[in-house]
């Protein structure tokens, strides 16, 4: 409330210093006194707002955050012309063979368990993804091979 009383102040102390500075200069008083209330006028036309700043009607959609999907990314590292598969793709099929074995009491790692795997997995699948170029169909080996692996629900049931 104060604030807005001294800028009042001051607008009246300018209006009137200018009033008199374009009285001295040969303006007429009421022709000074009509443009400033027309300045006035267009300064708070200019701050109101006129047009409701609510929302819009109707609503707009909501809008959906574009972000790629892990499918997406594993579909985009292997090349299609070379059929090599990326780090990426590898990393992710190395850890779900880990995660498998892992509920099964196996390590990928362990060498002493390397027999074991290969026998649940099949000759050659654990060694597939060690290779310097993987490629989509030792991919699709190693895949296989993990479906192949039963789940505790499918040896009880």
């Amino acid at each position: 409330m104060k604030r807005r009383m001294l800028v009042l102040g001051v607008g009246a102390v300018v209006a009137l210093v200018v009033l008199l500075v374009l009285g001295q200069l040969g303006f007429p008083v009421p022709f000074v006194l009509a443009w400033m209330i027309l300045v006035v006028g267009v300064v708070l036309a200019c701050r109101q707002e006129f047009i409701e700043v609510g929302p819009v009607w109707p609503p707009e959609k909501p809008s959906r955050t574009s972000r790629g999907s892990e499918v997406s990314r594993l579909a985009w590292a292997i090349n299609t012309r070379t059929g090599v598969a990326g780090h990426v793709v590898v990393r992710r099929v190395q850890s779900v063979l880990r995660r498998r074995l892992a509920l099964r009491g196996l390590d990928l790692d362990d060498p002493t368990q390397h027999a074991r795997i290969d026998v649940l997995l099949g000759e050659g699948v654990r060694d597939a993804l060690h290779r310097r170029e993987v490629r989509s169909t030792d991919i699709e080996i190693v895949l296989d091979a993990i479906d192949r692996i039963p789940n505790d629900t499918e040896e009880t049931g």
